[in-house]
């Protein structure tokens, strides 16, 4: 888990910087898991928002989902909307470890989720335009879309910028406490540093942003 490969930016000591925080790479044990083989749609999220009479997205009018939108990956769910998503489904959120272990689909010590190559042809990512319908482009090895680019996925840990150095080497759950959470995958949005498989990125849990979404885990039954 982490970057193995070495930057420019490594040579600083300067902080805050989003792209140091991704190291140390370190060994990780754990259990089996499912995932969502998709991002959200807005679709299925007006369900549980239906059924829950949970709040809708601020962008929806008059809280009903813009036709366009069915097939979008949702956004502007804060972290509490997207853990009462995954609840309503019957799964949670997938740690950061679990997230990085299915993003890379197989693959060791590489940079997407394809392969060491950024390919723009593979991903949403770099537009100013927001996410599209999910499912869109080629899926990885482990059958899973857009994990890279499209919207960047909320998952159940706290960020802890040193975390790596000491993180549990089976079924790390992250910090126990923290100010932020930890989203991953990268979005529409975002260059190709922030796209990898690797990297970390942290926003304030009830931050509602265009280019957050959701993506749900389960536990493998025992």
């Amino acid at each position: 888990m982490g970057r193995t490969t070495v930057t420019a930016d490594d040579k600083t000591k300067m902080r805050p910087q989003v792209l140091l925080d991704d190291r140390p790479p370190h060994e990780v044990t754990i259990s089996a898991f499912l995932l969502d083989d998709r991002e959200v749609t807005h679709g299925k999220y007006a369900e549980f928002v239906a059924a829950k009479k949970h709040r809708a997205p601020y962008h929806w009018v008059d809280g009903k989902v813009p036709e366009e939108l069915e097939n979008v990956a949702v956004y502007n769910v804060s972290w509490d909307d997207a853990k009462a998503y995954c609840e309503f489904r019957g799964g949670r959120l997938p740690t950061e470890a679990e997230w990085e272990r299915a993003a890379r689909g197989g693959l060791e010590q590489q940079s997407y989720p394809w392969g060491d190559k950024f390919d723009a042809m593979l991903l949403r990512s770099g537009v100013e335009t927001g996410p599209a319908e999910v499912g869109k482009f080629p899926p990885n090895a482990f059958g899973l879309y857009d994990m890279a680019g499209n919207v960047a996925e909320w998952t159940a840990d706290y960020f802890e910028r040193e975390y790596y150095a000491h993180s549990p080497e089976v079924d790390p759950q992250g910090p126990k406490e923290g100010i932020y959470r930890i989203i991953r995958g990268g979005a529409w949005s975002d260059s190709p540093a922030r796209v990898t498989v690797f990297f970390r990125n942290w926003i304030g849990p009830k931050q509602r942003q265009p280019n957050v979404g959701i993506r749900c885990a389960k536990s493998e039954p025992k």
